[in-house]
This record gives structure tokens, sequence and C-alpha cells, in this order.
């Protein structure tokens, strides 16, 4: 009887080793077959599921059609843009955050089932569950208002003010206090969870807008990151206070945070240099000190998410489609992963799998939609507007994919004019062949509409919908100002 009591001591004392979540300071356990990362695939609207025991891609989860596939017809229920993700701290659910239909999706990790789905307020971005493992609290872009859900039965149950334009809720260790970062506001708003009410602000960031954020392990750091003008604001959350502007690169998305040998280090993926970025930060309100950027084998690294036992990091390559996997001990990248179309977030979940559980069930409710597809990128230079030479630095990222009946192609333009309309044009192939024949077809106009730190403009994301595999030539594309 007092060994079986001891041996049922041991088990509890597993189970809850088991659900200690990332980042987590050293102590937590290694990686098990019961963990899970998840990737918010944005065209082929999944989610991807990945064993990193053994870094197999299991499959996907669809939450509706592919990209622009039926999705304007009148009839339409489900969801559209899988984007953000965030997660219960026992490991049970996750919650899947679609932009563009305003749903909030919570999914159980056992089987990979819906459990709910709630039409939120405008743009929601990025959720978490509070301590309880069922409220989620979802930030919602278009407005100026935290919602809060019932995630298992669904529905709106509440509403938190903020300011402007919140990006992203997440939660301290001890889940009695949440933070709040804006697209439309340089400050983080600090809120009581008991009372649903904000509490402090900390002023002063570096720009306005902050689309991602993260907290470190033991609560006591903050780094919001600022797309678009390449910086991250480090905040010393003892003293509530910005202890620098971190100039971290153009594109810069998400930070994590990693405990490497007892001191903490900052991850931070800048998208438009391919890389990233590897910072030690000894104390708080200490200035991070960069180490290294680790290439990334893809194209346009955004979500970024650590192993609890700090020895890998993971990260997913928007572009590409493809999620890496790095070695901390040394910095760099060890594998690579083929997961859904266009990855946006990604999350590391201890203990989503209880080990007892069967092959059929941890499988449940997986396909292959956006697996597989193809995807190519160009990167050109962009002709002046003055001449029909290069402009200085002008470039554009060209990104095509195939998609259930029209390719999608993307542009990235960087360093372009203010006040000019750029066209993307390209040569068909030859009849018969691949051989591009000798006439520029225009496909694309667009302005760029946000300025960049050098005084110049950006055109963050150009979408168009055509077939392009096998009708135009890759080699071909140009982008000029449009004739008058």
């Amino acid at each position: 009887m007092f060994l079986s009591c001891i041996l049922l001591v041991a088990a509890a004392a597993r189970n809850t080793l088991a659900l200690v979540q990332a980042p987590a300071l050293p102590g937590a356990p290694p990686i098990s077959s019961e963990d899970r990362i998840y990737t918010g695939d944005q065209s082929s609207n999944t989610v991807t599921v990945i064993k990193p025991s053994t870094n197999e891609v299991l499959g996907t989860i669809s939450l509706g059609d592919p990209r622009l596939t039926n999705l304007v017809g009148p009839q339409y229920l489900k969801s559209i843009n899988s984007h953000g993700l965030g997660f219960s701290r026992d490991g049970k659910h996750i919650v899947s955050l679609s932009v563009t239909s305003n749903t909030v999706n919570v999914i159980r990790t056992l089987d990979n089932s819906i459990v709910s789905q709630t039409f939120s307020d405008r743009a929601p971005h990025e959720a978490f569950f509070t301590a309880d493992n069922r409220t989620v609290w979802v930030a919602c872009r278009g407005t100026s208002f935290i919602n809060i859900i019932d995630g298992l039965e669904g529905g709106i149950i509440g509403r938190i003010q903020t300011a402007p334009g919140p990006s992203k809720v997440l939660f301290s260790p001890d889940g009695k206090t949440a933070y709040a970062n804006h697209i439309l506001s340089p400050s983080v708003d600090i809120i009581d969870v008991a009372n649903r009410k904000v509490t402090h602000i900390i002023h002063g960031l570096a720009d306005v807008f902050s689309s991602d954020m993260m907290l470190s392990a033991d609560g006591t750091r903050l780094w919001v990151a600022h797309k678009m003008i390449g910086k991250v604001s480090i905040i010393d959350l003892t003293t509530r206070t910005v202890v620098t502007a971190l100039a971290t690169g153009p594109e810069t998305n998400h930070p994590n945070f990693a405990i490497i040998n007892g001191t903490t280090y900052g991850f931070v993926t800048v998208a438009a240099v391919n890389a990233t970025k590897v910072y030690r930060q000894d104390t708080p309100a200490s200035s991070p000190v960069f180490i290294t950027a680790i290439e990334a084998s893809g194209v346009e690294p955004h979500g970024i998410w650590p192993s609890p036992d700090n020895t890998r990091m993971y990260v997913v390559n928007e572009h590409s489609d493809s999620v890496d996997v790095i070695d901390t001990s040394t910095l760099s990248v060890i594998d690579t992963l083929h997961v859904g179309q266009e990855g946006q977030a990604l999350v590391y979940v201890a203990g989503a799998v209880p080990a007892s559980t069967n092959v059929s069930t941890y499988t449940a409710n997986l396909g292959h939609q956006g697996l597989s597809g193809r995807v190519e990128n160009v990167l050109i230079p962009v002709v002046s507007n003055t001449s029909r030479t290069t402009a200085t630095n002008g470039s554009a990222l060209i990104t095509i994919r195939a998609l259930p009946g029209l390719d999608m192609l993307q542009i990235i333009g960087r360093h372009l004019r203010a006040n000019v309309t750029y066209v993307l044009s390209a040569s068909p192939t030859g009849y018969g062949g691949d051989k591009p024949v000798a006439v520029k077809i225009p496909l694309v106009e667009f302005n760029a509409s946000v300025p960049d730190p050098m005084g110049c403009e950006i055109a963050p994301q150009v979408l168009g919908f055509m077939k392009v595999f096998g009708v135009y030539g890759l080699n071909t594309f140009e982008i000029g100002p449009k004739s008058i």
C-alpha cells in the first residue's frame, strides 16, 4: 500500500512537470512524445500539427477553404485566414485566430477537433487562455477592446477597454496580470486579471505599431516588436520602464526567449534579412548585446517558440512554408520541416497528448490541406521612376503559391518612392514550351504606402490571384513605374 502511494505521487509529479509551458525556467521536462508544435497557416487556412520528439509533421487541421476558394460565396460560414495562435496552460486546448472572418476557434489538442467557434469584434490577432484554462482573452486590432470568450462553450462574455488597436495579450507566470500591446499606440496596457481593468500604462515605446511581443520565463522582461521600423522596445517589468529601443532590422516579426547556461537570451525573427537574431540580456534592466544571426533555411522567418527545456527554438518561414529547428547550444539550424502555406504564428505546447493516447486518436481530424504546395520566391531590383535603371536599394520580393484554382502572387516592395504607381509585368512562356516570349504583360499595379526608416516607402503586402505557374516565366518579372 505504501509503495502504491509512492508510485501514485511520483506519477502525479511527472504529470505536473509535463505541463510546464515554454518559455520556461531551467529544470522543465525535456522534449516529449506528448508535446506538439502548431503553426497558423494563413493561405492554406490550416493549423499544422508537428510532433517535436521526432520532428514529424502529422498533418493539418482545416479551418475552412484555402485562401480565395469559395470565400466570396454568400453561404460561406467557415473561417478565413488562419493567423494567430495561443494555448491553455494545461496543454489541452489551443486557440486559433482568423483575421479576415473575425473568428476565434478553440481546438482540442487530444484529437484536433474544433471545440468552439466565436465571432469576435473586428480583426482578432493574438489571444491566450487565462490560468483557468477556459477563458480566452482576444486582442481585436480593429477596436479598442480585448474580447473575453468562453473557450469551451463559445461566445463573448466580456470586454476590456484598452488603447486603440490591441494586438496581443500575454499573462504573467502567476496568471494575475495581463499585458496588451497595440498597433495604434506606443504603449503597453497592464491589466489586473481578477478585476479586468487597466491599472497601469507603460508609455514611450519606439513606435505606435507593435504586431507582436513576448514575456520572459520569469516574467521580468517584455520585448515588444515594431515591424514597420525594425526595432524592439525592451521593457523592464520590475520597474515598468522602457530600457532601450533595440535596432533589430527591417520587418522585425516575433521575439521569444531561451535560458542558456543560466543566462536569458532573446531571439528575434527579422524577415527582410531571412535570419533570427540572438541577443544576450544579463538582467532585465540591461541593454541586450548582439550575439549572432542564425540564417534561415527559407524566406521571411516569422513565428518563433522554444521548447520548455530551452534546448530548441522553432521558427516558421512564412514565404517558404517551412519550420526551422534551431539547436540553442550551437545556435544553428539542425532540421527543416515542410508545413502549411504562409505560416504566421508558431507555438509549442507541452503535454498536449497524453502518452497513453493511441495513434488513431491523436491523428484524428488531420488531413493534408496546404501540404506539398509549390511555392517560389523571386527577389528582383525595382526600376527607377526617372529612367530604366535600378533605383538605389529598391527591391521587391515576389512569392508565388499554387492554390486550388488560381495561384497567389504576393509582392513585398522595399525602399520605393512615394506617390508612384508601380507595375509588375512578366513575359508569357512560349507555346508548347517554357521559353519566355519577348513581350511584357502587366499583371499587378500597386503603390507603396508605409514609410520606412530610410525615408522611402514600403508596400508590405500586395496580393493578386491568377495563373502564374506554366503561364509566365518566373525569370522575366520586372517592376517599374507605370507609364503615363
